[in-house]
């Protein structure tokens, strides 16, 4: 890797351009080679993730001497590996937990479960739960590395390939194997394991959902030809997608080098791309610009490379705009994302710098709203000027999965906004049960789902020939925009 060079800080500004204030780069602090920034949702404090095993913490402009997390001792660091991301839920002010995407101490890739202490600039290191492990010990590159957690309230990770040239075994292309994709977990239910969201990508280090439509972008490096920019619109996200590798790198048949025009079926082709022969060489995948203070950049996609250095934006999926800012950062490792939308970029060589046109306005303190004064609401409800609102409800449903058979099942629903959650309940090959609540946002409510008298007595002679009695409950929570998003869980009933 190379080490850092001088940074070029240059103007910028769009024609015609929306202010005359050119974008630069704020440095806010050195560190021991970040690999990632984040907040919680919500929280001033600025979080950066250390390849070494620490995540440091900045707030009010200065990073404090004590280490949020220090897992140095469980991890193996160097080259691709070490601790590289960290996720925070959307309801981290309330349940204090977090996730840690890193190499342990075996090169396997693992994400862990914490959860901060008494003292909310210190997790607790007393407790861990692995959520998964992969086995990644027969090379030590391509281990992806970035957390993320999607609208839909789950949780994302990007893995690699397993390493080696070429995905020598087939990996990313082998829906059994866990290597090689998106992958995805609901990390609450004790019981879940992560399964793929998308297959066929090389080593997606760094990938991204827009704050705003919940759009999906994935930076995917290439081996030696091409890198590329991949791009699925919410609400589905590319659930399902192929990206290709190893049979494409990028928009070129891998084993032929020759360019293909279009994708054949079943198969995604990327909205980006950039060769090795114009001094690309890793892309890092960055952030759909969402900041009030930076219009410059306003909806554009801000990524970069981590040989190049310059510091690219388009607006994706048409990406016609695509071009340099005017910014470099040399060994750019990664973009981040705050609780209020700035975007920030790290160098491995130590610097962290927030992409800013003026003065920031700054985070409000831990607990204080994020989000800028809303204008406005308009009929509908919307605010005046804002875009539509897309997104569904993030909705978790949760339950014991062996219930005694009496009145009612039990069930526990959250929703990351206000929502109306309507459950059904199923069994036996009739309705069971029906109930709707009406949810505060974040709040975690237990429902009593009513048995049905027919249901009843169906149970009550099913259960003295079984000894359980499976059952299905459905929930679907709408918010006040209309989108609606389902879930559904299957427990037993028993005597």
């Amino acid at each position: 890797m190379r080490r850092a060079g001088t940074l070029l800080l240059a103007f910028f500004a769009l024609a015609p351009a929306a202010r005359a204030a050119p974008v630069t780069l704020a440095q806010v602090g050195t560190f021991s080679s970040p690999t990632y920034v984040t907040s919680p949702p919500g929280d001033g404090r600025l979080f950066v993730v250390e390849q070494g095993g620490r995540v440091r913490v900045v707030r009010d402009g200065a990073t404090l001497a004590r280490p949020f997390l220090d897992v140095s001792g469980r991890i193996v660091a160097g080259g691709e590996q070490g601790l590289l991301s960290i996720a925070f839920p959307s309801d981290y002010a309330a349940s204090g937990l977090l996730y840690a995407y890193f190499t342990n101490a075996t090169g396997d890739v693992e994400v862990d479960e914490l959860r901060r202490s008494a003292d909310p600039d210190v997790a607790d290191p007393a407790y861990q739960r692995t959520l998964f492990t992969i086995n990644h010990r027969e090379f030590g590159n391509h281990n992806g590395g970035q957390l993320q957690f999607g609208p839909d309230g789950l949780l994302y990770a990007g893995t690699g390939d397993g390493g080696g040239g070429g995905d020598p075994h087939n990996n990313a292309q082998n829906p059994s194997s866990l290597l090689g994709k998106l992958l995805r977990i609901d990390p609450r239910d004790p019981l879940a394991r992560p399964s793929a969201f998308a297959i066929g990508l090389r080593n997606p280090w760094r990938f991204s959902f827009d704050r705003q439509t919940g759009d999906l972008v994935i930076g995917d490096v290439g081996q030696d030809r091409v890198e590329e920019i991949d791009f699925a619109a919410a609400p589905a996200r590319g659930q399902g997608a192929n990206y290709g590798w190893n049979r494409f790198e990028g928009n070129e048949d891998f084993s032929t080098h020759t360019p293909v025009t279009n994708p054949p079926p079943g198969f995604t082709f990327p909205v980006v791309t950039h060769t090795h022969t114009a001094g690309w060489c890793s892309i890092t995948g960055g952030y759909v610009v969402r900041d009030p203070n930076l219009p410059e950049l306003a909806g554009r996609y801000v990524y970069g490379d981590y040989c190049k250095g310059d510091l690219y934006a388009a607006t994706l999926p048409a990406a016609s705009d695509d071009a340099p800012i005017g910014l470099h950062v040399a060994s750019l490792s990664s973009f981040g994302e705050d609780a209020c939308g700035e975007v920030y970029a790290a160098s491995l060589s130590g610097p962290v710098y927030r992409l800013t046109s003026g003065a920031s306005n700054g985070c409000p303190a831990p607990g204080a709203p994020s989000a800028a004064p809303a204008a406005a609401p308009v009929a509908g409800g919307a605010p005046s000027g804002a875009a539509p609102d897309r997104t569904a409800p993030s909705v978790r449903l949760l339950a014991a999965r062996r219930q005694r058979a009496r009145r009612a099942v039990r069930v526990t629903l959250t929703c990351d906004e206000r929502c109306t959650a309507t459950l059904r309940l199923r069994g036996l090959d009739r309705r069971a049960g029906l109930a709707r609540r009406t949810l505060a946002a974040r709040a975690r409510v237990t429902v009593r789902v009513p048995l049905t008298r027919a249901f009843r007595r169906a149970l009550r002679r099913a259960l003295r020939r079984h000894r359980a009695v499976a059952v299905v409950v459905r929930v679907r929570a709408v918010d006040a925009a209309g989108n609606g998003r389902s879930a559904a869980r299957r427990l037993q009933l028993v005597r």
